[in-house]
């Protein structure tokens, strides 16, 4: 009987760089019980407290993105858009909120001395609802856009739900890993990214190797979120499938990703 898979979220925060637009990537801690060394997006499991902000999820009752996930019960939706908030405060030190009432932003002098907490919620000292309402701030959701979705395969030990956002980095935050999850943290060309992986230089998983494919392209960050915006969102779940002697993962050419297979979780897969 599989395990069933714990809600995640997971935010590809995105810039201009020198060249074409660059996406945040973390370097997972070495001894992380989850992809040890591997190079990730920030994001993690929706906590059970995550739900209580739903009323302080700005914008949400008339999100853009709300429509793509009208398959999924709304209750479970907000706590997907407070989890990608919070973990990407938690892991990237990047706060997507503004003080309740307020039109813009959060000033970057303002959000500082509130990335000394990080450490706090990230253990749990401190609940993340806690520290939103003695700031009353509110979480700007409509800096959100649901991305992808996909669900870990049945044979996996540790099996995630996982809806993938993009965003861009408010300007003037800057991102910096937490030392405890991640040792590192980089801002790359998706082009790179993909390219490093093929070489074998650096480990990424087939579900965001498939969506760095997505924001490939583009000549400002800005048309890659317009691009995401407009992309329909298929859950995906890939399969094991034995083909020339080899286990490979596949995943439905429907799906709207130009990758439909892949063997580098093979051994994830099989662990019992």
């Amino acid at each position: 009987m599989p395990s069933s898979p714990a809600p995640a979220a997971t935010v590809m925060l995105l810039r201009d760089g020198c060249v074409s637009p660059e996406v945040l990537m973390l370097e997972r801690h070495a001894k992380s019980e989850v992809l040890p060394t591997w190079s990730v997006f920030p994001g993690g499991r929706v906590e059970d407290h995550d739900h209580a902000l739903a009323p302080r999820l700005g914008g949400f009752s008339d999100h853009q993105s709300r429509h793509k996930l009208m398959y999924l019960d709304p209750e479970a939706v907000s706590g997907f858009f407070v989890a990608a908030i919070r973990e990407t405060f938690e892991e990237a030190g990047v706060l997507l909120v503004r003080r309740r009432g307020a039109s813009g932003l959060l000033h970057p002098d303002e959000v500082a001395p509130l990335l000394g907490h990080r450490l706090e919620v990230q253990s749990g000292r401190l609940a993340f609802p806690e520290l939103i309402e003695n700031e009353n701030l509110e979480l700007a959701a409509e800096c959100l856009t649901v991305h992808g979705h996909w669900i870990t395969p049945e044979a996996a030990p540790r099996r995630f739900d996982t809806l993938f956002f993009t965003a861009l980095t408010p300007s003037g935050q800057l991102a910096h890993h937490d030392g405890v999850e991640a040792s590192a943290h980089f801002w790359i060309r998706p082009e790179d990214a993909l390219d490093q992986r093929r070489r074998g230089e650096r480990q990424i998983i087939f579900p965001t190797a498939c969506n760095l494919e997505t924001l490939t392209g583009f000549p400002s960050a800005e048309q890659a979120l317009e691009a995401s915006r407009k992309r329909p969102v298929v859950p995906v779940q890939a399969v094991p499938v034995e083909r020339d002697g080899r286990l490979k993962l596949v995943i439905p050419s429907e799906a709207g990703y130009s990758s439909t297979e892949d063997d580098v979780l093979v051994e994830a897969v099989r662990k019992p």
